[in-house]
């Protein structure tokens, strides 16, 4: 969206107790045609509306004026009377003053109209991976509805049109790669905001010696399994293919959770001995962890909503709080190229 500021000058004629405004700002556009050589026909196409309502408001400003603007030449169609070129300079002029007034006054009405649905009712749908800390950050704010899903569930959504951002997280760099030329194709944008550390967490003092993924195949081991699409399955299934692990050995992984935390309430009820999730959430619940890596976590959204006040205040809660927990750290807000 670019906004342009011109001037524009009327005349209000008062008559029959109605007040009639002839803008004399489109009257000199016509007549800069006419005076280029276009005919009063291909004007009112261009303008797309019909000769008679042309003519007619061009008559109507004529008379509020008390000159003719246009005069008829034989063989060449109409020209402009010396009132007509007079007019045309008047409202040069006065073009020409507010041209570089309304250059300042053009980016500062820009910036409000972008903003323009930034108000304290509005409520941004952010479609995003399960994650604690975004769930805080979005908690102490009132402009966001937080809606929990994979983390290609709620690409899909953002992509659609059915959400305004979308919180993501991808195993490795050839999946960001492809993610980020998805989101180029569609106008979309991804942000790093924080990195984070995933792996295996098991019973305090791992009372099964679990140390890698091929332990997860042993037949006394409990497993308990993210849900279809989400980054964390992902990751999951990459390395278990990447190490030779047979999903269908894993006793459990056809079970699902939803969040970090259904997993580590799992293992503490007894009812799962092993799940894949986030360090800090088994810091936090007083869990063993084995760490599987490191990832990125992306806020994906429009160039235009980057520029929201809410959005910025996101970011900067979830980069500061990335920055004092364990198992995160802080990454710096800029765009993924």
């Amino acid at each position: 969206m670019q906004i342009k500021i011109k001037p524009s000058v009327h005349i209000h004629r008062k008559h029959q107790r109605l007040t009639d405004t002839i803008d004399l700002t489109w009257v000199a556009g016509l007549l800069r045609g006419v005076q280029d050589g276009r005919s009063l026909q291909s004007a009112a196409e261009i303008m797309d509306m019909s000769y008679r309502t042309l003519w007619n408001r061009l008559k109507a400003a004529e008379k509020a004026l008390d000159c003719r603007l246009l005069m008829s030449v034989k063989g060449h169609g109409s020209t402009l009377t010396t009132a007509a070129s007079t007019l045309l300079q008047i409202v040069d002029e006065v073009e020409k003053e507010f041209a570089g007034v309304s250059k300042e006054q053009e980016k500062r009405l820009q910036a409000r109209l972008e903003h323009l649905n930034d108000d304290d009712h509005k409520k941004w749908l952010l479609c995003a991976s399960n994650d604690p800390i975004l769930e805080d950050a979005i908690n102490d704010l009132n402009a966001f509805e937080l809606r929990t899903m994979g983390s290609g569930q709620s690409l899909e959504r953002l992509l659609s049109g059915d959400a305004d951002l979308a919180g993501f997280h991808v195993p490795d760099d050839d999946s960001i790669a492809e993610v980020r030329k998805r989101l180029s194709s569609e106008g979309v944008q991804a942000y790093p905001v924080m990195r984070r550390s995933q792996g295996l967490i098991v019973a305090k003092g791992n009372p099964l010696g679990i140390k890698q993924l091929k332990d997860l195949a042993r037949p006394e081991v409990r497993f308990i399994n993210r849900q279809r699409g989400a980054g964390t399955r992902q990751l999951l299934d990459k390395l278990l293919d990447a190490q030779g692990v047979a999903a269908q050995k894993i006793k459990g992984y056809q079970r699902e959770e939803f969040t970090h935390t259904a997993i580590a309430t799992a293992i503490l009820a007894d009812t799962a001995d092993v799940g894949v999730g986030l360090k800090s959430v088994a810091i936090e619940y007083g869990l063993g962890f084995i760490p599987l890596g490191d990832e990125t976590y992306f806020l994906a959204m429009s160039p235009l909503m980057i520029k929201r006040s809410a959005v910025s205040e996101l970011i900067r809660k979830i980069r500061a709080a990335a920055g004092s927990k364990p198992g995160y750290q802080e990454v710096k807000l800029r765009q993924k190229k």
